[in-house]
């Protein structure tokens, strides 16, 4: 029979007769009295007239009423005497969870009255159970409410691959305590479910219609899909005007490497990625695609020769994947197709034993032979043979396999093709898999999965800029007096002019002269490095033709220390312009670049982007935040000109009829609505042999792949 009577002000407290013109006023009125004095409100029963108009509307206590008891069933599967299986009742278990509701008699009854008005008809004041302290007021649901801020939080802090309760944690400290955030873990939680469950019926087709809507705004975008007989999305393929841009100055050399479990779909996600003039990773485009067969790779070759200008890459670098490589044979024509050295050589001591790797040195001499630069093919292929003699592998099936493909792997078969710096390939792809990963997971879904690709290109293009600074308005030091190391320190980016600087001091000081002869205009000069082998290098007196035996120039595209050896003879002053490629230089990304659709790529990013208007506005109010934390009586004039600039703001929409709160802040924050009828609908699970999924067979493409001792065992 006890009873607490809540205390607050008496402006607060209603009244019977109390008069209000909707139950929105209504409501809110009583919600704040609700706030101020400890409980929280939930409305009850509706009793409507006969012309459908609200009769009667009460708001109870929400730990009103009596909430009944729900038990689920434990079901035990028994053997009866003849084997057989019986499901046999057994005894019952509830979830443990807090009781709320223990009857709280606190109610208020609204009663329609004349002229489209509502009066209080009965109040009831008194709770059947203590009220909320000032304390614990931060649990209340009342008091509790997710802002935009909060949800602007929960979305950018996503694309980084921070989820909800760490962003909860971070909102801790920004604002100064739990009690300052205004909402719960709990609800941090709900947001970002709320957030996928909007888009998981329309997937697929609002990561179509975000392309379509990129096309529209640059032209120069490029797009492209495929559906499957049941209008699943199977295949994608896309490339914004700064990713074909780079691709028209560094697109030489690519590297094309298939990863997984970077989307719910299990879709494999391909990369196309090159080196820039900083000898950095840079991307060409994105894809997915959900099987890996040879359709799929020609279908996505295709159209990354379509979106490209058909400009095919010099050397295109992958894994061993039969379906891969034979797509690029149908596909590419001028195209030099190499596999990844790091990809072979990781799986060195798997497939010929750890015993073998660790207690001999045989991983030390086979990487002498396959990795070296220097040596041609026939010496290769002696020094190989030799090393699997000593250690008995002639018939060993994987060495055997990898050997019959050596051209396609080793470096003594293409000295002289241009592969952007990466002679040894130590996996230029895998580098950029690690780097996607920072911002990506396996739960994302397809949408979430593109603004997070947004937010790692954006991180690119930052450090790109960075470099781009500091080899622009930042000196390296020399360490010679020759004009060339100067010419030098002016053309190329630091990395590479750090390259070549070692080039030229090993011309100086470990560079000598070891025989010449002349035949007409040519001179042959013979150039001696140390303990090391002697280059030959051939000099044209009559255009400075340069051309050397080690092939360095061919391969990176940097003049070696035999050719600058002799330049210096000649009292050369600088690189000669036939030797200085502009994708290596500071400004190999200021010169024009290809025509994109009769657009200029660099004209189509000039675009106003309102996500940039909307990112500063939120810089400027943390900004102005940080000024006035030092003083009350500042902190309070911001509060008041913010609350004031909110109600006009409000105002101004007052006379639209407002959609669920949730559902627009959520169209909002991603820059799209749901779809009214969905004609693409969300891919198939793919079951691939990186997925995760179960994979039926190792058959690939009409290939066997050999299982390693590690993998057998594991077996």
């Amino acid at each position: 029979m006890k009873e607490w009577i809540p205390y607050c002000s008496i402006d607060l407290k209603p009244y019977v007769g109390m008069q209000f013109f909707s139950i929105e006023d209504e409501l809110k009125f009583y919600k704040t009295y609700a706030k101020a004095c400890g409980f929280n409100v939930r409305k009850a029963t509706t009793t409507k007239s006969k012309k459908g108009d609200v009769a009667f509307k009460y708001f109870l206590c929400n730990k009103a009423g009596f909430k009944e008891k729900q038990r689920g069933q434990v079901l035990d599967n028994l053997k009866d005497n003849q084997g057989d299986d019986v499901v046999v009742q057994s005894s019952s278990i509830s979830r443990k969870r807090l009781v709320t509701h223990v009857g709280c008699k606190a109610k208020m009854v609204l009663k329609f009255f004349n002229k489209s008005s509502y009066v209080v008809t009965i109040f009831h004041e008194g709770h059947t159970h203590p009220l909320y302290t000032p304390s614990s007021r931060k649990f209340q649901k009342g008091c509790r409410k997710i802002s935009m801020l909060h949800k602007k939080m929960i979305f950018d802090n996503s694309k980084v691959n921070i989820g909800p309760v760490k962003t909860f944690r971070l909102m801790k400290e920004y604002v100064g305590g739990y009690e300052n955030v205004g909402a719960s873990k709990e609800d941090f939680k709900n947001f970002h479910r709320d957030l996928k469950a909007y888009i998981e019926g329309s997937d697929a087709q609002m990561f179509v219609d975000n392309f379509k809507m990129k096309r529209l705004l640059w032209s120069a975008y490029f797009f492209d899909y495929e559906v499957d007989e049941d209008d699943c999305l199977c295949r994608a393929f896309w490339a914004d005007p700064i990713c074909r841009r780079n691709y028209s100055v560094f697109g030489d050399m690519v590297s094309f490497d298939t990863t997984y479990q970077f989307n719910k779909y299990n879709m494999i996600f391909g990369p196309f990625t090159g080196v820039d003039h900083h000898k950095r990773c840079v991307t060409f485009a994105g894809s997915f695609i959900t099987k890996e067969d040879v359709s799929s790779f020609e279908w996505l070759f295709n159209t990354f020769l379509k979106g490209m200008g058909g400009k095919e890459p010099v050397c295109l670098i992958t894994d061993q994947d039969p379906a891969m490589g034979i797509a690029i044979k149908n596909v590419f024509s001028k195209t030099k197709h190499r596999y990844c050295m790091w990809h072979i050589m990781k799986k060195m001591p798997d497939k010929v034993g750890r015993a073998i790797t660790k207690e001999t040195d045989f991983l030390e001499k086979l990487c002498a032979c396959v990795w070296s630069l220097e040596i041609e093919p026939g010496e290769f292929e002696r020094s190989w043979k030799s090393i699997m003699c000593e250690f008995g592998l002639q018939s060993h099936d994987w060495l055997g396999q990898i050997y019959d493909i050596r051209k396609l792997w080793i470096p003594a078969y293409f000295r002289d093709l241009f592969m952007g710096g990466i002679m040894r390939t130590t996996s230029r792809s895998e580098s950029e898999n690690n780097f996607f990963t920072c911002f990506t997971n396996p739960h994302v879904t397809l949408v979430e999965f593109y603004m997070r690709y947004e937010s790692a290109m954006d991180a690119q293009r930052h450090s790109l800029s960075n470099f781009d600074n500091d080899s622009k308005n930042k000196y390296p030091e020399l360490k010679t007096p020759l004009l060339i190391d100067k010419h030098a320190s002016q053309l190329y980016t630091t990395t590479v002019f750090y390259e070549l600087q070692y080039e030229i001091e090993i011309a100086c000081f470990n560079c000598g002269f070891d025989g010449f002869r002349r035949e007409n205009e040519l001179e042959f000069v013979s150039v001696k490095e140390g303990s090391r082998r002697t280059y030959e290098v051939v000099f044209n007196c009559n255009n400075y033709d340069t051309h050397c035996s080690c092939k360095m120039f061919e391969r990176q595209g940097l003049p070696c220390r035999h050719m600058i050896f002799v330049w210096k003879g000649k009292l050369l002053d600088k690189i000669l312009e036939k030797y200085v490629l502009n994708r290596w230089t500071i400004m190999a990304t200021k010169q024009a670049t290809f025509s994109l659709e009769g657009h200029i790529s660099d004209q189509c990013v000039k675009i106003v982007d309102k996500k940039r208007i909307l990112n500063e506005v939120w810089s400027e109010i943390h900004n102005c935040v940080s000024l006035a934390e030092d003083h009350e009586d500042d902190l309070i004039y911001l509060l008041n000109n913010l609350k004031a600039l909110k109600l006009d703001l409000e105002s101004k929409k007052d006379g639209n009829v407002p959609q669920c709160k949730k559902t627009k802040d959520i169209e909002f924050l991603i820059r799209a609505s749901a779809p009214n009828e969905s004609t693409i609908k969300p891919p198939k699970i793919s079951k691939n042999k990186g997925s995760g999924e179960q994979f039926s067979s190792n058959v690939i493409a009409g290939a066997q792949r050999l299982k390693g001792e590690k993998e057998k065992a594991m077996e």
